[in-house]
């Protein structure tokens, strides 16, 4: 009898595991990308409130969003952003459309150079914004009802793909939360290009007022950062605040006594972006 629990039990184990892991998750889709030749994964998390409306639900495209832990968290990005959206809609912020980028090479994919003096690999941001902008959105579109509102979120090395994405994308998203970004793998280039941008957007964007709402970039990070971060962030936004088109809103935070990362960054996004008052229950990370 004790044998035949045990492998019950081990049975179970096994199963929940592949749950975990296997692509054929409730919520886990496969996008074939011709971008980046090869099927990647996202973990998708409707709205609880199901009905969208005739104008559909705002899209949040979460970098690192897949089910693996980064770095100490105790939690994955995807489940505390669940937790966010799910505690934010009580303070206005409309019901919003999740969808988690799984990335286990993010040092390639987020990150437009090779640096040598800093990682290994690296130079395929441009492969992997033509792969958000191009596929994984129209995948996504065709499937769930999705608004006009689009929003990008990413962290560290994210967050500089988020910037990356807001100089050199087509302009699919309407709203850039850049957490922590490492602007110092890029500097001189990310300055550059974003000139670059905001000349070519010196009237409103085409479809800005279309989209019913104006080119949102947010960027926080903490007062006790990475140097990558707090030496060569400031000088972008800057630039940002100083040459911004007139259809562009920037907000920055510096946050005090945060590090990197900071785990309120995507409540204090979303409230930017909604202008809705988050509660302190929702900026202050909650234990599972």
């Amino acid at each position: 009898m004790r044998r035949a629990l045990g492998i019950i039990g081990t049975a179970f184990a096994i199963l929940l595991l592949w749950r975990v892991l296997s692509p054929a998750r409730p919520d886990r889709w496969a996008v074939p990308s011709a971008a980046l030749g090869q099927t990647r994964h996202v973990l998708v998390h409707p709205p609880a409130s199901g009905g969208a409306g005739s104008g559909g639900h705002p899209l949040l495209v979460l970098l690192d969003g897949g089910d693996q832990r980064q770095h100490s968290a105790e939690r994955t990005l995807y489940a505390r952003s669940v937790a966010v959206l799910t505690a934010m809609q009580r303070d206005g912020v409309p019901p919003t459309l999740l969808v988690g980028v799984e990335n286990r090479n993010r040092i390639r994919d987020f990150t437009p150079i090779q640096r040598p003096d800093l990682y290994v690999g690296g130079g395929g941001a441009l492969a992997f914004i033509r792969f958000l902008e191009t596929e994984l959105v129209p995948f996504v579109e065709t499937r769930w009802p999705v608004g006009s509102r689009r929003i990008l979120y990413g962290e560290s090395y994210g967050g500089l793909l988020v910037l990356d994405a807001l100089a050199r994308g087509s302009g699919v998203f309407t709203d850039y939360i850049a957490v922590s970004p490492a602007v110092g793998a890029w500097p001189d280039g990310l300055a550059v290009v974003l000139r670059q941008r905001m000349a070519t957007r010196s009237v409103a964007e085409p479809g800005a007022e279309a989209a019913g709402a104006l080119r949102n970039v947010f960027v926080v990070y903490g007062e006790r950062d990475a140097p990558l971060v707090t030496e060569f962030t400031p000088p972008v936004v800057r630039l940002l605040e100083a040459g911004r088109p007139t259809t562009w809103r920037i907000g920055v935070e510096v946050l005090p006594r945060a590090g990197h990362n900071p785990p309120e960054s995507l409540a204090r996004g979303l409230q930017f972006v909604f202008g809705a008052q988050a509660s302190e229950d929702t900026l202050i990370p909650q234990p599972q």
